[in-house]
C-alpha cells in the first residue's frame, strides 16, 4: 500500500499571494519613510532659511548701531550701505603724543577694561583721538581723525607703565598696542584721552558665481572715494536684487523728521534705517507642496546711536 508524504512547501498560488503581499507592505514602508525624509529635508529648508533672514538683519544691525560721526554713511543705496564702525575703543597712555600712541593691555590684573577690541586694528583703520583742551581746540572739544600706519605690541611694562595710573606692576608683560599714526596727534590731547578705531566696511546684496545671491561685505579704504577689497560672503542664499524693493536685501534711510531720504542725501543726514532681509529654500520638499520653495523675511528699523 503505497504512503502520501505530506507536503512540505508552498504551492504556487499561496507563493503568489505571499509575495503580493510582501510587495504592498514593502512599498507602504517605503513611501513613509520617504515622505519622513521630505518632511525632514522640508524642516532643515525652513530651519536654514529663518537661520540666514535672522543672521543678516543682527549682523547688519550690530554694525549699524556702532556707525560713527565720521562721515557717517560714504555709500547709502538700496542694497548696499558703507560705514565706518567701531571696532575698538581704549584711553591714551601718553599725553601730548606725536606721531605714536600706546595704549593700555586688554586684560589687566584688575580686570579693567579700558580697552575693548571687537576686531584687531591694522593699518589703513581710522583713528579717532579726543582732544578736550581748551586751549588747543579753542574752547570746543573735538575728535581728532587719523589714519593708523602701523600697529605693534609692545610689554605693559614699556608702552603703558604703573607711572601712567592705568596699569600695575602686574600687568607689566601683558601685550599692549601700540598706533602708529600717519600724521602727528594734537598738543592738546591729555593721557586718558578717550580713543576709537573705525574701519570702513561695506555690506551688499551681491551675486555670487553659482548665481545666488549672498549678503557680502568688504573692507574699504579709510577715506576718499570707495575703494573696496574683494567681497567676502556673510550669509545666504538670498532672494535676488530687484529695484522695485522686493531684493533680498532692501534699505531706506529717513532723516530726523521721518521723510525717506535719496542714496545722495542719506549719506550725511540720515539717522534711522530700515532694512528689510528675503530668503527662500531651493525648492520645498513637504508633502503636498512639492517643487515650491518656502519664503521667509525679516525687518528691523535700526536708529544711528552716535548721530552727531
Amino acid at each position: 500500500m503505497l504512503s502520501v508524504k505530506p507536503r512540505t512547501g508552498f504551492a504556487l498560488p499561496e507563493l503568489m499571494i505571499a509575495v503580493i503581499v510582501l510587495t504592498v507592505v514593502g512599498g507602504a514602508v517605503y513611501n513613509g519613510l520617504r515622505r519622513q525624509q521630505q518632511v525632514f529635508r522640508s524642516i532643515a529648508a525652513m530651519v536654514a532659511v529663518r537661520g540666514d533672514v535672522r543672521d543678516a538683519a543682527e549682523v547688519l544691525a550690530a554694525d549699524l548701531t556702532t556707525v560713527s560721526p565720521l562721515d557717517t554713511l560714504p555709500v547709502a543705496r538700496d542694497s548696499a550701505v558703507e560705514m565706518y564702525s567701531t571696532i575698538a575703543a581704549t584711553v591714551s597712555c601718553d599725553s601730548a603724543p606725536t606721531y605714536t600712541i600706546r595704549v593700555p593691555p586688554e586684560k589687566m590684573e584688575r580686570r579693567l577694561l579700558l580697552t575693548t577690541l571687537l576686531a584687531t586694528p591694522d593699518s589703513g583703520d581710522v583713528l579717532l583721538l579726543y582732544i578736550d583742551d581748551s586751549s588747543a581746540t579753542l574752547g570746543a572739544p573735538r575728535w581728532e581723525r587719523h589714519t593708523i600706519a602701523a600697529v605693534g605690541s609692545q610689554p605693559s611694562g614699556t608702552a603703558c607703565p604703573p607711572a601712567t595710573g592705568f596699569t600695575t606692576a602686574g600687568d607689566a608683560t601683558a601685550p599692549a598696542l601700540v598706533f602708529t599714526l600717519r600724521g602727528p596727534a594734537g598738543s592738546g590731547v591729555r593721557a586718558g584721552a578717550p580713543i576709537r578705531v573705525l574701519r570702513r566696511n561695506r555690506y551688499s546684496l551681491y551675486r555670487s558665481s553659482d548665481s545666488r545671491w549672498y549678503l557680502g561685505s568688504r573692507r574699504c579704504n579709510a577715506f576718499g572715494p570707495s575703494a573696496c577689497n574683494v567681497v567676502q560672503p556673510v550669509s545666504g542664499p538670498y532672494a535676488g536684487y530687484s529695484a522695485a524693493g522686493e531684493s533680498g536685501l532692501s534699505l531706506r534711510f529717513f532723516d530726523g523728521q521721518n521723510v525717506l531720504l535719496s542714496s545722495s542725501a542719506a549719506g550725511t543726514h540720515a539717522v534711522r534705517i530700515e532694512l528689510a532681509v528675503r530668503a527662500r529654500s531651493d525648492a520645498w520638499l513637504h508633502p503636498g507642496r512639492a517643487g515650491l520653495p518656502f519664503r521667509d523675511s525679516a525687518s528691523m528699523s535700526v536708529a544711528l546711536r552716535n548721530r552727531d
